[in-house]
């Protein structure tokens, strides 16, 4: 043996930093918060790869516990069966749940105190709220687990796109992903869980500077946020000749991601971009993988539905309202929740082998639909595509339609140098191509797009309720 004492021994860490923080730090974070992260994260980076029938088999049994709590110890749903003349055993699987009726915000405000389980201690209630696409404020409680799920979750599908715990990662977002006034354990939780928060208001040309300075420094694993912002700080990376951002990947949620922000984020920092998409009242969580072949269902999370106006099951490829039972709430069970989301399934399954289900695409809020002059609702995310083509996508910055009735559009503009007359009757042209020429199209030219008090931005946003609003009615 080589007892030289002027050798250096070599040694190696015991673990390394992604397993301490996966082993060691997400533990401790749940023994200092009350909170059960690590062990649902177990299970669900097991179950991802679950056959179909298994991931079945595991939501009806929960479905079935949900339901007898809620006939048990929730007032409204006690009642609900009661006079429908059912019993909990009649919800056996997600089949029954059509036995019970659609579930809407305005059902819930009208008497929020009976939709809370009695036997839940209201100590153990956690007060949430969401303002969504109208503006008005929706409250409502959940307790640990849901938000130990909520986490896990979130966890699981940054892990599509590559992420482990412990990975460094950049949050450039709003209110809805960034809190204000956040306990001082949570802003060690960031600091602790490698996250550099960025806030996406007021991102003008100094800020997207400093915030580039600081990305580089930080040289982040992974990017996270709004699209929009997002696309902003990458347009403004291309243009400036900034070529140091380098992520791994790059993660966009709470808003519809479009093809052309897509390009444009991947161009900037040389990486592949994952959509993610959630409703965290309704319990929804669904999330792109390396395949993009649509996202990936949380099927243990909650039960989805996807139904047609008339409330029947829409079938695969098909345009269908998301109607959400979330398993894990059993402070405030929402069974058949109608948040107004609206998607698109798929019978496909995905070449990464996960069981999980698939939604093909995400078609916007029930506030981005289009209401035609037969009372007829259409998605309205067609009628921007127009953006992606051409040279519109270089003259155009930023946009948003809005239907102000039901023959009367206006489009918001942010447009760049290249802005000519040409491209406003081309994107005209287009528009009166899916409503005809007896729609009334006016522009206007803004500085920049109106977003929503979590800095969302909303590209398309109907004004109408039915065909009564009609100009002149």
């Amino acid at each position: 043996m080589d007892m030289n004492p002027s050798t250096p021994l070599r040694t190696r860490p015991l673990l390394s930093p992604n397993t301490f923080a996966r082993r060691v730090w997400l533990p401790i974070n749940d023994f200092i918060a009350g909170s059960d992260i690590s062990r649902q994260l177990t299970l669900l980076e097991q179950s991802q790869w679950w056959k179909t029938e298994d991931l079945q088999e595991y939501q009806n049994k929960r479905l079935r516990s949900l339901i007898h709590h809620a006939f048990t110890h929730v007032p409204y749903y006690h009642d609900l069966f009661r006079t429908l003349d059912l019993s909990p055993s009649d919800i056996k699987t997600k089949e029954d749940l059509v036995k019970l009726p659609i579930l809407t915000k305005e059902d819930i405000r009208k008497s929020p105190q009976r939709f809370i389980a009695k036997n839940i201690p209201r100590t153990s209630l956690i007060h949430e709220t969401t303002s969504g696409s109208s503006g008005k404020v929706f409250e409502y409680f959940v307790d640990k687990n849901v938000e130990s799920i909520s986490r896990a979750m979130g966890l699981r599908g940054w892990g599509f796109a590559g992420y482990r715990v412990g990975d460094n990662i950049v949050t450039l977002a709003g209110s809805s992903l960034l809190p204000k006034n956040v306990p001082l354990y949570t802003k060690i939780r960031f600091k602790f869980s490698q996250n550099l928060p960025l806030s996406s208001y007021n991102l003008n040309k100094e800020r997207l500077d400093e915030y580039l300075q600081q990305i580089i420094k930080f040289n982040p694993r992974f990017i996270r946020g709004y699209p929009s912002s997002i696309a902003i700080l990458a347009r403004h990376a291309l243009e400036h000749g900034i070529d140091e951002v380098n992520p791994k990947g790059v993660m966009t949620t709470a808003e519809t991601l479009s093809k052309s922000q897509r390009e444009i984020i991947s161009s900037a920092f040389h990486c592949d971009v994952f959509d993610q998409f959630g409703c965290i009242d309704g319990g929804e969580n669904a999330s792109e993988c390396d395949q993009h072949r649509g996202y990936h269902i949380s099927v243990e999370r909650s039960v989805h539905e996807f139904l047609d106006d008339n409330g029947c099951p829409v079938a695969s490829g098909e345009n269908g309202h998301i109607i959400l039972t979330d398993l894990w709430n059993y402070a405030m069970p929402f069974i058949r929740y109608n948040a107004g989301d609206m998607g698109v399934p798929t019978d496909r399954t995905c070449p990464c082998g996960r069981g999980l289900p698939l939604l093909e695409r995400i078609t916007g809020r029930t506030v981005e639909q289009i209401v035609l002059p037969d009372g007829q609702r259409l998605p309205g995310l067609p009628l921007t595509d127009v953006f992606e083509h051409g040279n519109i996508v270089t003259a155009v910055l930023d946009y948003q339609i809005i239907q102000e009735n039901v023959d009367e559009f206006v489009v918001n503009i942010v447009k760049s140098d290249s802005y000519s007359p040409a491209i406003s009757k081309e994107i005209q042209e287009f528009m009166w191509g899916h409503l005809g020429r007896h729609a009334e199209i006016r522009f206007n030219i803004l500085d920049e797009i109106p977003r929503t008090d979590a800095n969302k931005r909303r590209i398309l946003i109907c004004k109408v309720n039915n065909v009564k609003n009609q100009k002149g009615n």
